[in-house]
């Protein structure tokens, strides 16, 4: 990919970039309020009067009801059909929980460089559980990131005939892998496992040239209807041109959800990252928040998430605000699914 000039600045490829991620999520979100709700929908008074079903894995009807594994959760008591509704919510929430994940995260970073431009950042990030055996499970999660760059060009170069070009292209991809045991529902759940970052941006201003590894960490309880935790990681460069700089990187991401009613939650997640190879100011560290609603539409389940930080400690290039929306696609894993386990996570 290459460089290319945009004629009245960035602003018109950002937004063909944030019109085609956010239209699917739009139309999807205008779905009736039952959409969630259908996950888990109640019966008439005999169904959901019948008693509570043991603890269900797949079945021979698993195709009807694919996000339970097969199981039928109009057996459960509208109650119990409330408490597997949260207990699938939070099981989003949780970075590594047995759900499938298929997030595109668009950032619009405002303020960004020494002439305070925008900077559009989409991150497609799938999350994919394997079960290891019946205790363990790795987590592999990728994340692809897609960056239009603004010029760093001054505000005269901007304004003559030439106008000022953006750089679009893909930027270094990460691979995180999460290794954890299987967890009691009031116990904290962690995992443990290697990261690496490849130096595929291209064009090369983009991203490093460096091979970097390191490694990361995640731990969270969810208590009631709360799921709060902290992933850790840190990054080394090993390998690539001496004349590039070296990596090193850390990232601590705390995350907070209190879950409400008919899937909606309260949500933060600020990327607080050190870069150590800066002089002077070697943190960003941002403040902010909003909300997440978890839905289903045509019988696949979705989130849509809209945060807003502002960045209170940062370097002088780094930027001032940043709006994160957010449109996953959700499936949770069929093999292994414990109705009990999941409605005792509820509580």
């Amino acid at each position: 990919m290459t460089r290319f000039k945009v004629k009245y600045g960035s602003a018109t490829s950002v937004a063909i970039c944030a019109v085609l991620a956010v239209i699917p999520a739009v139309a999807f979100a205008q779905t009736s309020q039952a959409a969630l709700t259908a996950e888990v929908s109640a019966t008439p008074a005999a169904s959901a009067a019948a008693a509570p079903a043991p603890a269900a894995t797949a079945s021979p009807g698993e195709d009807e009801h694919p996000e339970t594994g097969g199981f039928d959760p109009s057996k459960l008591t509208p109650e119990q059909q409330q408490a597997l509704q949260l207990a699938i919510v939070k099981l989003s929430q949780n970075p590594i929980g047995n759900i499938t994940v298929f997030p595109f995260q668009n950032n619009f970073n405002y303020g960004y460089g020494p002439y305070t431009r925008m900077q559009y950042n989409l991150n497609v990030q799938p999350v994919f559980p394997i079960m290891l055996s019946k205790d363990w499970t790795l987590v592999a999660r990728s994340i692809i990131p897609v960056i239009n760059q603004p010029s760093s060009a001054p505000p005269t170069v901007c304004a003559s005939p030439y106008g000022c070009p953006s750089t679009f292209g893909l930027s270094n991809l990460q691979e995180q892998m999460y290794f954890g045991p299987k967890t009691k529902p009031d116990q904290l759940i962690w995992a443990i496992g290697p990261i690496f970052q490849f130096p595929t941006a291209t064009p090369a201003a983009l991203g490093t040239a460096k091979w970097a590894a390191g490694p990361d960490a995640v731990a969270l309880v969810t208590p009631g209807k709360w799921v709060l935790g902290t992933l850790v990681t840190q990054l080394w460069s090993f390998a690539g041109p001496s004349r590039a700089p070296n990596v090193s990187s850390f990232l601590v991401q705390p995350f907070i959800n209190y879950n409400l009613k008919n899937g909606w939650a309260l949500t933060t997640a600020p990327l607080m990252s050190a870069n150590w190879t800066l002089p002077g100011t070697k943190w960003t560290v941002p403040l902010g928040g909003g909300v997440a609603k978890t839905f289903k539409n045509n019988g696949q389940l979705m989130q849509l998430t809209v945060l807003y930080y502002s960045d209170i400690v940062r370097p002088l290039a780094a930027p001032q605000t940043t709006l994160r929306v957010t449109w996953s696609l959700l499936w949770p894993v069929k093999r292994g699914i414990d109705i009990q386990q999941l409605l005792q996570q509820a509580k």
